[in-house]
């Protein structure tokens, strides 16, 4: 048996014996083909990153899609809680032509509107812990977390006895109040927005006006249309307030002191709180409240949880409550 062939040696021994390229001729060629190879290579690497980009760009365009998604089908942030509701009081969410009746306990979103009838009146509690209170014949919307506008009517604002930087706008047909830490009124018709402070400061704006305006407690501010403003003094317990302590709301008493309570009813009536004895003040400080006490404007509700003590109160003014040993 013949061994096999070398094909490659027959190819080289019939080619015969070529001579060797010149040197610059070599380089000439390596040149050319190490440059083919480095633009090969930089159109390969240009495709990988065109790649990379289309697909990082479907990505972002599939996540914006989706977040876009979510936020047109979340829910309204809530703002609010119906807390005390008399009378009539309706409600109309966003997106709804048709006036609810409120209840007590409803939650409420940005973008409602509320009513409140002849006989009505509404107590809300802010997320950040803010009361707001609204009487009878007014109409309101929540905008904002920091912005409620009150069309007509008239609402009660109370930031907190420790008000933090969060400050709330009210905005009316006339122009808008922000709170500087207070206590306040504001009263909205066409022509006129009246501003009543009963703790604290508030600044007016006039609608479409650059100036502003303050205002503090004990103070009541008229601002109208053509521009005229009127101050007069307003003490903080004139009965012009009476309204918005109907509508307080009664804290929760379990296991608080008695003083702190007390200090609660004096807030809320515009008084001053005295004891009529030291002895009295450190037996305000020892008692511990149980229960809970019904919704009741404040003095009706001091003389109910007092009546569970030896202690009572008594008004030798509007402008203060003294707490006392009961007399016999």
């Amino acid at each position: 048996m013949s061994a096999p062939r070398d094909l490659v040696g027959d190819l080289i021994h019939a080619v015969g014996h070529r001579d060797a390229p010149p040197t610059e001729t070599y380089e000439e060629t390596l040149i050319v083909a190490r440059g083919a190879w480095q633009r090969a290579l930089r159109a390969r690497r240009r495709r990988q990153w065109l790649t990379l980009a289309a697909a990082v760009t479907i990505v972002v365009a599939v996540g914006l899609a989706v977040m876009l998604y979510a936020i047109s089908t979340r829910a309204p942030a809530l703002l609010a809680r119906a807390v005390v509701a008399h009378g009539e009081v309706e409600v109309l969410v966003l997106d709804s032509r048709v006036w609810q009746p409120l209840r007590v306990g409803t939650e409420i979103p940005a973008g409602t509107r509320l009513h409140t009838g002849a006989d009505g009146g509404l107590a809300l509690q802010l997320g950040n812990g803010t009361s707001v209170r609204v009487n009878r014949d007014s109409e309101l919307a929540l905008d904002a977390s920091d912005v409620l506008r009150l069309d007509r009517g008239a609402m009660y604002v109370d930031t907190g006895a420790n008000a933090s930087s969060f400050a709330i706008r009210i905005d009316t047909p006339i122009g808008s109040v922000r709170d500087l830490g207070t206590i306040f009124e504001v009263r909205a018709r066409d022509d006129e927005m009246r501003v009543r402070v009963r703790e604290g400061r508030v600044r007016l704006t006039p609608s479409g006006a650059r100036t502003q305006a303050e205002s503090g407690a004990g103070e009541e501010i008229e601002l109208y249309r053509n521009g005229d403003v009127r101050r007069r003094p307003l003490p903080a317990h004139d009965a012009q307030w009476r309204w918005a302590e109907a509508l307080a709301v009664v804290p929760d008493i379990e296991g608080r002191h008695l003083l702190e309570f007390l200090g609660w009813v004096a807030r809320q009536t515009g008084r001053r709180l005295r004891f009529a004895e030291p002895e009295t003040e450190a037996r305000a400080r020892a008692v511990v409240l149980h229960g809970k006490a019904a919704h009741l404007a404040p003095l009706d509700a001091l003389e109910l949880v007092l009546s569970t003590t030896d202690l009572e109160y008594v008004l030798p003014s509007d402008e203060v409550i003294i707490v006392r040993q009961r007399q016999e």
